[in-house]
């Protein structure tokens, strides 16, 4: 196969007038491109009119929050609380509804440990990040697995769970929220307090040595996941991409939100500022210059935008996206421009070739 370019939908707005949409490559996609050295992989970042595309870093860093609950003791140490005892020292009470939610998430977590012992699993630890596996800044509710297992319903924060134990990640916006969320079985660890742990040195801290920790690897960027694999190596742990399931959403089972079904338009020029075909030679000429021989879509809220991702090589393009969202129109606009549509799931068996 020869040298592409590998383009990660939806983009992540961040403007209303002009949005610029972010265009990031998942982990699986970039692991299966390491295994050929005649692939180059590269992600770019297209903005307002007129078109702009620049290197797009895939240092999305792993959130390696440092958060701990304050004090009890007068010796300075800073230790961790469970919720339940935030809860007991803030004076909030428990009502039957909390109650309720702490013994559901208590029976998520008991069913996913019990998918730790799986043979085709095999893991000690499982870290479960905000992420979807574009790396998307607003998610579809589908992909809200954080918030699916911990209760805890803010933007940002990171799951790990082991066999013994639960904690939680987030940032100071979300401290209050976390306390009453959570139920007594989730520690929340709180970002930016002094000598608070990462996850990796959490981790580190409560597996023995030579535990396997399981991530999907579809929610981690390369760097984030080399960063985690180099960090926990210092106990001897190995770092499993747990490939063909993830563990919330087995857990989650019938009751999961189906993934979004809306159409895809094509995006009027007024507004996407350059055709397609123009767009596409662009990026050929950086894959070039390089040495590496606009659809939107109504999958995210207030985002005109749809998961899919793009292969563009030197003389094609792929589109991998779920074809039943794709309306005459936009099949017809798509084959105009010389972009060949494939299954969505198809994108990793396609890298790999």
């Amino acid at each position: 196969m020869g040298r592409f370019c590998l383009i990660s939908l939806p983009p992540s707005p961040t403007t209303s007038s002009f949005p610029t949409y972010s265009l990031g490559c998942s982990l699986m996609a970039i692991e299966a491109a390491r295994l050929s050295p005649s692939i180059a992989a590269a992600a770019f970042l297209a903005s307002r009119p007129p078109l702009a595309l620049r290197p797009f870093s895939l240092r999305r860093r792993f959130p390696l929050l440092r958060v701990l609950a304050n004090s009890s003791g007068g010796d300075g140490r800073v230790v961790a609380l469970s919720s339940s005892e935030l809860r007991k020292r803030r004076g909030l009470s428990s009502s039957s509804g909390a109650a309720d939610s702490a013994s559901d998430g208590d029976e998520k977590l008991r069913s996913l440990r019990r998918l730790f012992a799986r043979p085709d699993v095999a893991i000690d630890a499982y870290i479960v990040p905000s992420q979807d596996a574009h790396q998307s800044e607003f998610i579809a509710e589908c992909f809200t697995r954080r918030a699916y297992l911990t209760g805890f319903t803010g933007s940002a924060g990171t799951a790990v769970v082991t066999k013994n134990k639960a904690a939680l990640w987030t940032d100071g916006r979300y401290f209050l929220q976390a306390e009453k969320e959570l139920s007594h079985h989730w520690t929340l660890m709180r970002s930016g307090n002094h000598g608070v742990p990462t996850t990796s040195e959490w981790l580190n801290d409560v597996l023995p040595s030579g535990c396997r920790v399981g991530i999907d690897p579809f929610l981690f960027s390369f760097d984030a996941a080399e960063e985690l694999k180099d960090s926990i190596a210092n106990k001897n742990h190995e770092l499993v991409l747990v490939q063909g399931m993830n563990l919330v959403d087995e857990i989650w089972g019938d009751a999961r939100p189906n993934p979004p079904k809306e159409p895809t338009r094509v995006h009027d020029i007024k507004y996407a500022g350059i055709d397609v075909p123009s767009k596409l030679s662009f990026i050929r000429s950086q894959l070039a210059e390089n040495g590496c021989d606009a659809v939107r879509g109504s999958d995210v809220p207030h985002s005109p935008v749809f998961y899919s991702y793009l292969i563009v090589e030197v003389s094609t393009a792929t589109l991998f996206v779920d074809n039943s969202k794709v309306s005459k129109d936009v099949l017809e606009h798509l084959e105009q421009a010389g972009v060949k549509l494939k299954p969505y799931e198809a994108i990793i068996s396609e890298v790999e070739r």
